[in-house]
């Protein structure tokens, strides 16, 4: 049993960059990745902040305007509090990103979402964890935004 554990560990540490259907994403540093789908890629740090990267068909095509006020109603309207706009980029095209805040049962916790279109679809990346735990990875986990590739 340890033995199989030792070397799925080793995979996990070997597999730097997982390919899914439209896109490119490797986990941030320190982070381990896990349960990819063809849409969507996981990672986890060891002090339990997520990194997730999903792509989205869109059904109508909107502007980047539209999903600006989008993210930002529905964050509101779920009690969040916004701290921090992100200039960041998405394989070279200009994204839309933010950082909230919010209060939970067991404290205070930190959501970066940030988004870019192309094509038909809507990619969207998200991290989350403890304030302090978050903000130790933050470097990391933008690093790992812009080396995101889109298909």
């Amino acid at each position: 049993m340890f033995k199989i554990l030792k070397i799925l560990f080793i995979l996990t540490i070997v597999v730097q960059t997982i390919s899914c259907a439209s896109f490119k994403a490797s986990e941030p540093r320190n982070f381990a990745a896990y349960e990819s789908e063809s849409d969507k890629f996981k990672a986890i740090s060891s002090d339990g902040v997520l990194y997730r990267v999903s792509a989205y068909e869109q059904k109508s095509e909107a502007s980047m305007d539209f999903w600006k006020e989008a993210f930002l109603l529905k964050m509101k309207n779920s009690n969040y509090k916004q701290e921090d706009s992100l200039n960041i980029s998405i394989d070279g095209k200009v994204a839309i990103g933010y950082i909230f805040s919010f209060v939970n049962s067991t404290g205070h916790d930190l959501y970066l979402v940030a988004a870019v279109q192309s094509k038909e679809k809507m990619f969207v990346v998200e991290a989350t964890g403890e304030s302090s735990k978050f903000e130790n990875r933050k470097k990391d986990i933008l690093d790992a935004i812009g080396s995101i590739n889109i298909n």
